[in-house]
């Protein structure tokens, strides 16, 4: 269905979008707001009331820039989020040549690259006083070997830059070892490689432990949308992206985001997550995402306009108080949920299927924010079930040509 855009708002790019794009485009198109999605592939643009550019990533994005030339030519105001790292990075580097009238949070000499570094994120976190794991990066097996003998085991072993990771390795970034020939295994190709690792403490305690302050600051200091999500489950288990979650007010962990973006002089969107101490409670900070969270839609779904909020706070428009927080507000994310949910429930005793289906399945009920698996716009998941299932059908046919 097709609206008729309103000049209330100004011309939303939305720019890698992922899935928090995905609710902000329903949000904005809703409120008659021009929305236009630039992907890689055609997911989020199949939502209704969006216009679509399919034009994946080259080396130094210089086809993103042309893009964002003509849209801003066809715009009096125009605003660019995104919901990648990547992007995030490129829009940093690439602030100084965006047309006049595009309003990113992402300057040259913003805050942003600083965060997405973990090794930074974490001195800086240090600086703020707040309580960060013992952690160690390391670029070749040298300093590895020299590290791995005063490393505090059991660790977590992941990438510095966690975007470059995923384009050649794969969505699991981060891995639980209980040793370092446990983590010299994990670690040994990408360092080979040239992509420098990090060491980190683990802190106990499970998915439900982790939390996430989701905010927008302004430069004045002030914070126009704060909500937090309690995560319930996450993907991959232990170290992954929000499967399950819920709203909640997180006083502790929202504090500790303040201090950290604080420190930093941070501007922007940002998810901040901390990790509770399963047996002393502590919390502590784990890394910053300094771009649309993949949670974004629960700050809609849980009575905060997080979405209009955002959009009006980078065009500099008075927003007024926050909407209080409705708290337990479900989130869920079933595309990465059911790379958990199926294999749990495939390897449980035949007996016990049915009861393990039932607890794992129970939060979906009453949720607010489905992510891609909205009914209310199935676009985007025929899209992603379109796509599925070509890769699918191509890796029979090679199956298959190859036994010829």
């Amino acid at each position: 269905m097709s609206r008729a855009h309103t000049d209330a708002w100004p011309h939303i790019v939305l720019l890698d979008p992922y899935n928090a794009g995905l609710a902000l485009a329903r949000r904005m198109t809703k409120l008659g707001a021009r929305v236009t999605v630039v992907e890689s592939h055609a997911i989020v643009a199949r939502s209704r009331g969006v216009e679509g550019i399919v034009d994946p990533y080259k080396p130094a994005g210089e086809q993103w820039l042309e893009v964002l030339d003509r849209l801003a030519a066809s715009s009096t105001e125009c605003v660019v989020l995104t919901g990648t790292d990547r992007a995030c990075e490129w829009l940093v580097q690439k602030a100084d040549q965006l047309p006049s009238n595009v309003r990113t949070f992402e300057h040259s000499d913003s805050a942003h690259l600083m965060l997405m570094s973990k090794e930074r994120a974490d001195a800086l976190a240090r600086s703020a006083g707040v309580r960060v794991p013992w952690t160690a990066c390391v670029s070749n097996r040298e300093e590895f070997a020299a590290v791995a003998e005063n490393t505090p085991w059991p660790c977590v072993v992941k990438p510095v830059f966690s975007h470059e990771w995923r384009d050649r390795y794969g969505e699991k970034r981060a891995f639980f070892v209980e040793d370092a020939q446990a983590a010299e295994l994990v670690a040994a190709k990408p360092l080979d490689d040239g992509v420098p690792m990090l060491l980190s403490q683990y802190i106990p305690g499970g998915d439900e432990d982790v939390e996430e302050a989701i905010l927008v600051r302004l430069a004045d200091g002030s914070y126009p949308v704060q909500f937090g999500c309690r995560k319930l489950r996450q993907y991959p288990q232990g170290f992954g992206e929000t499967a399950v979650g819920e709203s909640s007010a997180l006083p502790e962990t929202m504090a500790l985001a303040q201090r950290v973006l604080d420190q930093a002089g941070f501007v922007g969107v940002a998810g901040v997550e901390t990790k509770r101490h399963s047996e002393t409670g502590e919390r502590w900070f784990l890394e910053a995402n300094v771009r649309l969270p993949g949670q974004w839609g629960l700050g809609d779904a849980c009575g905060v306009q997080a979405s209009r909020r955002v959009v009006a706070s980078l065009c500099g428009r008075p927003v007024g108080p926050q909407p209080p927080l409705r708290a337990g507000v479900r989130f869920v994310q079933p595309d990465l949920d059911w790379h958990g949910v199926l294999p749990a429930v495939r390897d449980a005793p035949v007996r016990s299927r049915g009861g393990l289906a039932w607890r794992l399945l129970r939060p979906y009920l009453g949720a607010r924010e489905l992510g891609m698996f909205d009914p209310r716009d199935p676009g985007p998941l025929l899209a992603l079930f379109g796509q599925f299932a070509g890769r699918r059908v191509a890796r029979v046919r090679a199956r298959l040509h190859s036994g010829r």
